[in-house]
């Protein structure tokens, strides 16, 4: 007797591990739009057009639109995944700067987009020589992220002011990118420049 109890317990728990298993998870309640700058909006989604998408916010009535460009991927609540545009194409934001690489070693350029030259100057508030270093690279970074770019190539840096005067710090550089530039498709390469690129 105490041996077909056993018997039937081991069964029904090796049963139900199978079952759960092949259970599919529950549906999730909304469709989830993931932008490419990162974020998530749990929605419901209405409308997919090559332009643009339009959903409502849970329990709203009022619909919203976005641009099908900043949108990554949406995942619907049946489960289904429509990718949109690829996560490398990330969007520019306002953090987006502290990302940016600068450098003075050509090696590090690889094949990487030459995207142009950009040049910055320290900003006046600056009180000490650590500032103006910092502000003008700052300004140097997020010029190259205004351009979608990833990596400076730092061509020349300056210290000004001398004796009783305010410091200040110039730098010039070129932005790569891992994505040509909209015009002037030219990929960069090791020891590559603006002018090698036409620009």
């Amino acid at each position: 007797m105490n041996r077909k109890l056993v018997f039937f317990a081991i069964f029904s728990l090796v049963f139900g591990c199978l079952h759960a298993q092949s259970t599919p998870p529950p549906p999730i309640p909304h469709d989830t739009i993931f932008k490419l700058n990162g974020s998530l909006i749990p929605v419901d989604v209405t409308t997919v057009t090559p332009t643009y998408i339009s959903f409502v916010f849970p329990g709203k009535s009022e619909e919203f639109t976005i641009e099908r460009k900043e949108v990554h991927k949406i995942i619907y609540k049946t489960g289904k995944v429509d990718v949109l545009n690829q996560a490398a194409f990330t969007l520019i934001d306002d953090s987006s700067w502290e990302a940016v690489w600068i450098t003075e070693d050509k090696k590090e350029i690889g094949d990487l987009y030459v995207l142009g030259e950009i040049e910055a100057r320290s900003p006046s508030s600056a009180r000490s020589p650590a500032a103006a270093k910092k502000g003008a690279i700052i300004k140097l970074k997020k010029k190259a992220a205004n351009l979608k770019g990833t990596l400076i190539l730092v061509t020349k840096k300056q210290t000004t002011g001398g004796y009783g005067e305010y410091p200040g710090y110039y730098i010039k550089g070129i932005a790569y990118g891992p994505e040509p530039p909209e015009e002037g498709l030219v990929p960069g390469s090791k020891g590559a420049s603006v002018k090698d690129a036409g620009m």
